[in-house]
């Protein structure tokens, strides 16, 4: 909100589909791009016998995980396109540093940190349920 109120524009959201594709190959790696953000739902499985209480914690750990990804993933979003421009989006090869560049300025260095930090948590989920 703060960024919407204080640097941000709504132009982005009048036209959110401006030179989207078509072709059924982008579509397709878009939804496997997406479904890959959201995997971590089907690591749980992998870990079930080491929960207490399966019946209980593992439907809440889905529901849990995956509404909070959603919901982190779409203000991420609203708060990129409320700063970013189009044509930015279209020259960037990372958002998320042209992002930190707009509102962080400065402190722009810290955003590859976070994707690191991000990468190997990942990483380390998907080694201790692939391991089992």
């Amino acid at each position: 909100m703060n960024i919407l109120a204080h640097q941000g524009s709504t132009d982005n959201f009048s036209r959110p589909f401006l030179g989207s594709s078509r072709d059924p190959g982008q579509i397709s790696l878009a939804l496997y791009s997406g479904l890959f953000a959201y995997n971590g739902w089907n690591y749980l499985n992998f870990i079930v016998e080491e929960l207490k209480n399966p019946k209980r914690n593992l439907p809440l750990a889905i529901g849990l995980s995956c509404g909070i990804v959603t919901v982190v993933y779409v203000l991420t979003n609203v708060a990129f396109y409320t700063v970013i421009n189009s044509d930015e989006f279209v020259d960037s090869d990372a958002t998320a540093i042209v992002f930190a560049e707009k509102v962080y300025k400065g402190f722009s260095w810290i955003m590859p940190i976070f994707v690191a930090c991000s990468t190997i948590g990942s990483a380390n989920g998907v080694i201790l349920t692939a391991s089992r």
